[in-house]
């Protein structure tokens, strides 16, 4: 008979109540991960998956990657759901493997420390597959190679070293700060570092960097545009979002953790090599985006999942903890994770009373796509105003021919490349619009056009306009051409590359 793994020797050794709060977190995730209504992000991301490409309008192509490749086993919600819960699984178990890199750690401290994070609020936050997802799953990986690599010299931990910090940095721009870090890490300790193996890690990293800059160079410098133009129009300083990014990064640390840390700074244990270290490591790693992140609050509000990589390294810091501590770790962000999963699910029982006026004509969109989807096109093409409808009816009425017409928004510009309303001149054609007061939006680029309701529920009508021959020339006049001047035109000192942005190129921009 074989003998039972450390794991599941751990597992035996946990009272019930240990047991439980482990097997309520795992049940509240799968239930969240069955109800929680795709989300318009979420859908946004799916439609990458189906249109495989070098990189995306608005961020470099990883998350695409991995749900094209998803999709070629199940077009399936739970399916594409389920590498974000797993992903969870494999960086608890990184976090735990990374700590053990130092033999002074003891290896059931650094079981704690996983678990600790396995039923985290960040840990719960796993739940759809977006950028982040991928970003903080190719980080971890990439730091835990990067580290591995420090210690063992080995050629194959470093080529997945170079590989998975590659892939993060094509997940998302914040992946450039941890390189940075490590980049620092390296130049601090250059006395002990292996440059042989430290300039393969850059030159994989630089192939990375290198396909997102031949993709933007040739797709109009969108990725650059929308992340460091587009994005930062209408920055102000507002003392309320730093004191909630500080208050954020405190709640996804765990302020149990953090306090802690602090409380009892003089007891925790100190490994003698900083340089080997797994907490100078992912130090060196989170703390550049961290202060990024804080600058930018003075100006812009700061999204709960953008720290989410550096707070998942810096759960390696509670390995400094006693057993007794980490213990209480794991119960208090097991109870904080259950009580945000039960208000979530709650919640969705009330989102119509939940979300602002404004908002709510959109709500049947995601809560009752089915009742939507029955009165649309099945095959043929139809458009709505925004993305995220766009991208999340698209998924559910099984139509890959859904766009998006008359928006000029710097979000979710995907859609772009997919479109062609040059071609569509004279043509009629079908909208979905949610509010009948958006009927005004759309027809002034039609000879004519009917719309006909569409009731959802008692207190829900939609509205399918059947438009006669599209008016491109005033389209693009009104349209088109502040879409060009806002998203596609970059600054004169960029580079201009010949045939370089197929959006100019397509409406005669040039």
């Amino acid at each position: 008979m074989s003998k039972p793994s450390l794991l599941g020797l751990f597992w035996q050794q946990l009272n019930a109540h240990q047991q439980a709060l482990i097997i309520a977190f795992v049940l509240l995730k799968i239930a969240l991960i069955l109800l929680v209504p795709l989300t318009g992000d979420e859908a946004y991301f799916i439609t990458w998956g189906q249109n495989l490409s070098l990189g995306y309008y608005d961020h470099p192509p990883a998350v695409g990657w991995v749900l094209y490749g998803l999709s070629q086993v199940a077009d399936n919600l739970v399916w594409y759901r389920s590498f974000a819960f797993l992903s969870a699984v494999l960086i608890a178990y990184l976090l735990y493997k990374l700590a053990t890199l130092n033999d002074l750690v003891n290896q059931t401290n650094a079981i704690w420390l996983a678990l600790a994070f396995f039923v985290s609020p960040i840990s719960l936050m796993f739940v759809v597959t977006a950028n982040d997802t991928v970003l903080v799953l190719f980080s971890v990986l990439g730091v835990y190679f990067f580290a591995k690599t420090i210690h063992t010299q080995s050629w194959q931990n470093t080529l997945l070293a170079g590989l998975f910090l590659g892939l993060a940095f094509l997940s998302k721009y914040f992946a450039a700060f941890m390189l940075l870090g490590l980049f620092a890490y390296s130049v601090w300790f250059w006395k002990k570092i292996n440059l042989k193996h430290w300039v393969f890690i850059v030159f994989i990293v630089l192939l990375a960097v290198a396909e997102n800059l031949y993709f933007n160079a040739t797709h109009c410098w969108n990725n650059i545009l929308f992340n460091f133009f587009s994005r930062t129009e209408q920055s102000h300083f507002e003392w309320q979002n730093v004191l909630s990014f500080i208050g954020m990064i405190g709640l996804l640390l765990s302020p149990l953790g953090l306090w802690y840390l602090v409380k009892f700074k003089s007891q925790v244990e100190s490994f003698e090599s900083a340089f080997l270290n797994p907490i100078t490591v992912v130090l060196f790693a989170s703390i550049p985006l961290l202060l990024i992140l804080f600058m930018v609050s003075f100006t812009n509000t700061v999204g709960l999942h953008w720290p989410l990589l550096s707070v998942t390294l810096l759960y390696v810091l509670y390995i400094r903890l006693s057993k007794a501590n980490l213990k209480k770790l794991f119960v208090f962000n097991a109870y904080f994770s259950l009580i945000i999963a039960l208000i979530i699910l709650v919640a969705l029982g009330f989102v119509n009373q939940l979300i602002s006026p404004s908002q709510q004509h959109h709500v049947a969109v995601y809560s009752q796509p089915e009742k939507v989807c029955k009165y649309l096109p099945k095959e043929s093409p139809f458009f709505t105003l925004g993305y995220s409808s766009q991208s999340a009816l698209a998924y559910h009425c099984g139509n890959d021919n859904v766009h998006v017409f008359a928006s000029v928004s710097k979000f979710g510009r995907e859609d772009d490349k997919l479109t062609n309303f040059k071609e569509l001149s004279k043509q009629d054609l079908k909208i979905l619009i949610t509010q009948e007061k958006d009927v005004a939006k759309v027809s002034p680029y039609f000879d004519s056009l009917h719309a006909k309701p569409i009731k959802i529920d008692e207190s829900t009508s939609y509205f399918l306009i059947d438009a006669k021959g599209f008016n491109y020339a005033l389209y693009r006049e009104q349209v088109l051409t502040k879409v060009n001047d806002k998203f596609y035109t970059a600054p004169d000192w960029f580079p201009v590359i010949k045939k370089g942005c197929e959006f100019k190129q397509k409406y005669n921009f040039n």
